[in-house]
């Protein structure tokens, strides 16, 4: 099986992210895009529950690759 990538998606006017097992980068960009697109709501489901994510609020999608918890890609906290 395929390992799975975490997404970290962050809203407009928020500092803290939503964390999201992915099974792949590409798939999942195109999957909002056509949500936004659309005009649609991304579900996400975990153990803590539901949350329906308007995707045209998304400000940024962050892949870290390491697993310490360290933002990537020059985002500060």
């Amino acid at each position: 099986m395929a390992e799975k990538v975490k997404a970290k998606v962050y809203m407009v006017g928020s500092t803290s992210a939503i964390e999201v097992d992915i099974k792949d980068k590409d798939s999942f960009l195109k999957e909002l895009k056509d949500l936004a697109a659309a005009n649609e709501f991304y579900m996400h489901r975990d153990e803590d529950g539901e949350v329906a994510i308007n995707v045209s609020l998304i400000q940024a999608v962050e892949f870290p690759n390491d697993k310490d918890s360290k933002r990537g890609a020059g985002l500060v906290s």
